[in-house]
């Protein structure tokens, strides 16, 4: 297209931007040794993480993260929102797929020997940006605030509370309080929808810009003089692979989403202590493993274990510094990845395996009932004909807000554990002092609420009694 107008227009922007220069730069790529299927790892994953974010923008209209909300919101998405459970199904299973892909992709590296001398902080920003795939699956597991998200999200939390002396502190970090609740989910968020894509963000610009000026490594069994010969530019050839692969993960994706939409359970209830929790299925090996450290001996399957793992893949480049790339000649190490996949599949199997056996029946019922809720029709929040805001002409402490709501809710009209305020027939004197020694005012399974003052207690009972 050589149309005078169009020239003109191009001329007038490069003159202002060098976008021909930046183009030529990211087309014109070198690759030693030609382009391949093989190198389409990285690039799809930066894919499935575009269309995380698209997705995540989309949720994020509706979502409101409070134990009060935040299930109702996610069930609008899926039940009334035009295209809501097909986009909501992308989210989901693309989620899975980028854990799939980002082993793939270390795997690809791994035997092509592509972490070697030059390329060690490239290594290294992608064995961040794992951690970050990893963060990404735990903070969005808890945001549906269903059943499996509560238990699933509870089970994890406990294996953070194993760390000695840190444990209980890294709980209350996490929860926000004593129990999850609506400061667990309003953290869950902030880390989930702006937190780490920021930093995935910076981390995929840094590890693209260390890749280019590392250049590619070419394939394991050439000789760099050999790779060199044979390279081929990044356009037309890997553009076209990329883009082809991209195109068929996407197919795949779409058609679970409009096939089997993402599960959804009914609202949590943290007094059915009957459910069965169980993580996503990439972390039940993990699951599968605490089993056999119980007591004393759970911070070695809980942290000890998986802690060397992941210190070990993240200084490789510093542990295997020979030169060798050929996957032949390196057997320790090859042998040494077989294995660890071999466990994880295995204990994987395992878990699965026992829990057909022990508990087949409840899997089945909890299964049944998440697609029969999921079935039913939206019923909206009522506003007309129940009260949704406290009547009380105070407005809401701080202290309730940062002591209180996660289990009476927001306006204190009840919540996950707590029960509703309104109406309270105690004494404010009554409500000072149960609010510091819930068991010497029969409250027994209510926990002591610390760190306030009398002023602020006494502004507590004040604003509760107001409720009406």
């Amino acid at each position: 297209m050589n149309h005078p107008l169009l020239t003109f227009a191009l001329d007038w922007i490069d003159e202002r931007t060098g976008f021909r220069h930046l183009m030529s730069e990211a087309l014109d790529e070198p690759i030693p040794g030609g382009s391949s299927y093989a190198y389409t790892f990285g690039s799809a994953l930066v894919f499935v993480f575009l269309l995380q974010l698209l997705t995540g923008m989309f949720l994020t209209m509706y979502y409101v993260p409070s134990a009060e909300d935040a299930h109702r919101t996610v069930e609008y998405i899926s039940k009334e929102v035009t295209g809501g459970a097909f986009l909501r199904g992308i989210h989901h299973y693309s989620a899975s797929a980028m854990v799939i892909l980002v082993v793939c992709h270390i795997l690809q590296i791994i035997i092509w020997g592509a972490y070697k001398k030059k390329r060690e902080l490239v290594w290294l920003v992608g064995a961040g940006l794992l951690q970050f795939i990893l963060a990404f699956s735990l903070t969005g597991y808890l945001l549906p605030w269903d059943m499996k998200a509560y238990f699933g999200t509870q089970v994890t939390v406990n294996i953070a509370s194993e760390v000695p002396l840190l444990g209980d502190f890294i709980k209350r970090v996490i929860q926000g309080g004593p129990t999850l609740g609506t400061l667990t989910l309003s953290r869950f968020f902030m880390v989930h929808a702006f937190l780490l894509p920021a930093l995935a963000i910076g981390g995929i610009g840094l590890h693209l810009f260390l890749f280019r000026k590392a250049r590619p490594a070419g394939p394991f069994h050439l000789s760099e003089d050999q790779a060199n010969a044979r390279t081929e530019t990044f356009f037309p050839g890997q553009l076209f692979k990329d883009a082809f692969v991209a195109l068929v993960i996407f197919g795949v994706i779409a058609w679970l989403a409009w096939t089997a939409p993402a599960p959804l359970e009914p609202k949590a209830n943290p007094g059915n202590t009957a459910y069965i929790a169980r993580p996503e299925w990439y972390f039940l090996s993990l699951f599968q493993l605490l089993k056999y450290f119980q007591g004393g001996l759970a911070i070695v399957g809980s942290l000890v274990i998986p802690g060397a793992l992941i210190s070990v893949l993240t200084f490789l480049p510093f542990i295997d510094r020979s030169p060798e790339r050929n996957p032949l000649k390196r057997p320790v190490l090859m042998s040494c990845t077989a294995a660890v996949l071999a466990t994880i599949g295995i204990l994987t199997l395992m878990a699965k395996s026992e829990d057909r056996a022990t508990y087949a029946e409840e899997f089945a019922k909890q299964a049944r009932d998440g697609q029969e809720f999921l079935k039913q029709p939206f019923r909206p929040k009522e506003i007309g004909g129940a009260p949704v805001a406290p009547a009380a002409k105070k407005p809401i402490p701080e202290s309730f807000k940062a002591k209180c709501a996660m289990c009476h809710g927001d306006t204190g009209r009840g919540g996950p554990v707590g029960p509703n305020l309104a109406g309270i027939s105690r004494t404010k004197e009554d409500i000072i002092g149960l609010i510091e020694n819930p068991a010497a005012h029969a409250a027994p399974k209510m926990p002591a609420v610390t760190g306030l003052s009398l002023e602020d207690r006494t502004a507590l009972a004040e604003w509760i009694k107001e409720l009406q």
